[in-house]
C-alpha cells in the first residue's frame, strides 16, 4: 500500500481528470490504480514518442521559462 509520504499531485486539465475518475470507478479502482494501468498498457515506444515530440513542440518555451 502506498503512503501519503509517497504520493503527489499532478496538474491535469479537468477533462482528463474526469476521464481518469469515470474510468477508475468503472474499473472499481483508485485513480492512480486506473493511471498505472494505463501506463502499463501503454507501449514505452508510444509514451517515448509523444515525449519526444512534445520536447520537439514546447522546447524552446520550455528553455525560456527555465
Amino acid at each position: 500500500m502506498t503512503t501519503p509520504a509517497e504520493m503527489t499531485t499532478i496538474k491535469v486539465p479537468t477533462s482528463v481528470r474526469d476521464r481518469l475518475k469515470a474510468r477508475a470507478e468503472a474499473q472499481h479502482l483508485t485513480q492512480g490504480e486506473a493511471l498505472e494501468r494505463l501506463l502499463d498498457e501503454a507501449g514505452d515506444e508510444n509514451i517515448q514518442a509523444y515525449i519526444t515530440d512534445a520536447m520537439d513542440s514546447w522546447g524552446e518555451a520550455l528553455e525560456r521559462l527555465a
